[in-house]
């Protein structure tokens, strides 16, 4: 689901445990629809699935229950699309809500390193249209970071995105998307360009 509403900037710190169930609590949802990208360091991950994470899920790693909840996920996703979308626009529509608005996450501990100030998307204005449809997209199995609606408005200030990551023009079948959302997320390649408070290694 973070994936499908380019939901970013999952460190450990936003991502809590619930110790009486086992469950998985995400808190902090600043960086929609892949703010991401826009960071000074993008995130060219689909979601956190590191090593430590695959480690807790058992001898079957994200190959057993998780590989197959994600399907099961993705087909309802798909399934009500319509419905999602129309629950998302209000909310890109909304004028009261910065969108816009840099994050965090590296916003002056990575630009000050580097000696430079932090060149986020602040002075980009989201257009609801683009990020309507990569999320269209996505829904209809199409894996597009590198034409994402967030990259192509940062496109100006930085390099493109590594050349490990490439998109699929083609519409995947639910398995194929959970395959290929899966390996990108794993990549090593991927993982080592991640900002150093990400914690790729955790």
């Amino acid at each position: 689901v973070g994936h499908i509403v380019g939901l970013g900037d999952r460190h450990c710190e936003n991502i809590l445990l619930d110790v009486t169930c086992g469950e998985c609590i995400h808190v902090d949802f600043d960086c929609l629809f892949d703010k991401g990208l826009t960071l000074l360091r993008p995130e060219v991950v689909p979601f956190r699935l590191t090593s430590h994470m695959i480690d807790g899920m058992g001898v079957a790693g994200q190959e057993g229950i998780f590989r197959r909840v994600m399907e099961i996920v993705l087909e309802v996703l798909r399934e009500n699309r319509e419905t999602l979308l129309s629950v998302l626009e209000p909310f890109l529509q909304d004028p009261t809500v910065g969108w816009h608005r840099q994050g965090r996450a590296q916003r002056s501990s990575d630009a000050a390193g580097h000696g430079r100030p932090p060149t986020g998307s602040s002075s980009q204005e989201m257009d609801p249209e683009r990020v309507l449809r990569t999320i269209s997209e996505r829904l209809r199995g199409i894996y597009n970071l590198r034409s994402s609606h967030a990259w192509a408005a940062a496109r100006s200030r930085r390099p493109p995105p590594p050349t490990g990551i490439s998109d699929s023009t083609f519409a995947l079948s639910v398995q194929g998307q959970a395959h290929r959302l899966i390996q990108e997320a794993t990549s090593d390649e991927n993982l080592a360009q991640m900002y150093v408070g990400w914690m790729p290694w955790y």
